[in-house]
């Protein structure tokens, strides 16, 4: 398979990402939100679990913040 035909395997999903602006590296954190739903349903403070993910992730807390707020939104279709 080339890459053409990979993409246009994934066209549709990769307009719908683009629209939504969700980047194609963004798949390296989805397990960083689901751990940070775990740790909020484990009642941990918001800034903890930021704290907690930043270290574990070696990214900044604005970055995790940011991810948070793009995964938690819902897809315009």
């Amino acid at each position: 398979m080339g890459i053409i035909e990979l993409l246009k395997l994934g066209e549709n999903i990769l307009e719908l990402m683009s629209k939504n602006d969700i980047k194609v590296t963004d798949y390296k954190y989805i397990s960083l939100y689901d751990k940070y739903l775990k740790l909020r349903e484990e009642r941990c403070k918001y800034w903890y679990a930021i704290k907690v993910l930043s270290e574990e992730y070696e990214i900044s807390e604005s970055a995790v913040c940011r991810l948070i707020r793009k995964f938690s939104k819902s897809v315009d279709f």
